[in-house]
């Protein structure tokens, strides 16, 4: 069903965000707020997506099978944070998918792996072999991109990890290192930021032309 440009600007807003929020979610719980960091970012990006779903229209909003009181209680406390991302976002991301599945940006969207929703084409009962590769190389990221994307990732919570642990009690650090530790978080946050973005305009310039 055709939507809006207006709820399609909308939906891209609020899918560019869940992307980073459900990333992080998937970290155990435990890792992921006691770095005063991430919950920054997760509130932030959950903030993010509460102020683009706005967009939508009502009709369209009422359509989807979406928590959105999670969205709108973050502003209570941690818990609240969490269970927005781990249970509010996927579903998100499931439901709005769909809206925006001939747009470019779409092909990098990253599907929750147990969403319960049919979003994507089932196989055929009679096809014997799981697709495994196939339909996510057509509309998802290609194996290249996402090993870069979780190698960013990865380089970003290690130097995260290296800063907070002064933080959390490693006060014997001098203040040149503890500077250059702060710095170099910052500049990996900063690279995964540009991998992502570079990921959606790469997927813009690739859009086929009508």
């Amino acid at each position: 069903m055709a939507i809006s440009d207006a709820d399609r600007k909308a939906a891209l807003e609020v899918l560019r965000n869940a992307q980073f929020v459900y990333g992080l979610s998937r970290y155990p719980k435990k890792q992921v707020l006691d770095d005063p960091r991430d919950v920054k970012a997760l509130r932030e990006r959950l903030e993010a997506m509460r102020t683009a779903a706005k967009g939508l229209s009502p009709a369209q909003r009422e359509k989807l099978d979406v928590p959105w009181a999670d969205l709108e209680a973050i502003d209570s406390g941690t818990e609240a944070v969490w269970k927005a991302a781990k249970r509010a976002t996927p579903k998100i991301i499931a439901e709005l998918t769909p809206l925006v599945r001939d747009e470019p940006e779409a092909a990098f969207l990253i599907a929750p792996t147990k969403g319960g929703r049919k979003a994507e084409v089932e196989p055929q009962e009679k096809v014997k072999e799981r697709p495994k590769e196939k339909a996510p190389a057509e509309n998802g990221l290609t194996g290249k991109e996402i090993a870069g994307l979780e190698m960013v990732v990865q380089r970003r919570v290690a130097a995260d990890d290296a800063y907070f642990a002064w933080l959390r009690g490693n006060h014997s650090l001098p203040p040149p290192e503890w500077r250059r530790r702060r710095t170099e978080a910052e500049r990996a946050r900063r690279a995964e930021e540009l991998y992502v973005e570079k990921l959606f305009k790469s997927r813009s310039v690739k859009r086929p032309s009508a």
